[in-house]
């Protein structure tokens, strides 16, 4: 029998699962939360050690992706686009604990 995932659980294994790690916008669109809501939870697992918030500086490139930490789920990557300055963005922390 599958046990339900609660809401704060599920907010990890979306980052765990993201290959590169993702903005706090993207993980309360996976998660189906708030993203004040989600910015509490990821708060909560970066104190549990889990988790780490990292800045990006100066958003993508003008000639569009470079293939920073967030090439993989990043909607400009996608579609060639420019997006504005990322500001940060949330990944495991090497080596940590899967959850």
């Amino acid at each position: 029998m599958n046990r339900p995932v609660s809401p704060l659980r599920h907010v990890l294994q979306q980052i765990l699962r993201a290959q590169g790690g993702l903005r706090l916008e993207e993980i309360a669109e996976r998660a189906g939360i708030a993203p004040d809501e989600a910015a509490s939870m990821v708060d909560y697992w970066i104190g549990r050690g889990l988790l780490t918030r990292e800045a990006v500086d100066g958003g993508c490139p003008t000639a569009g992706c470079g293939g920073c930490a967030l090439a993989r789920s990043c909607a400009s990557a996608r579609t060639g686009a420019v997006t504005p300055p990322l500001l940060h963005i949330v990944r495991p922390v090497p080596d940590g604990p899967a959850g």
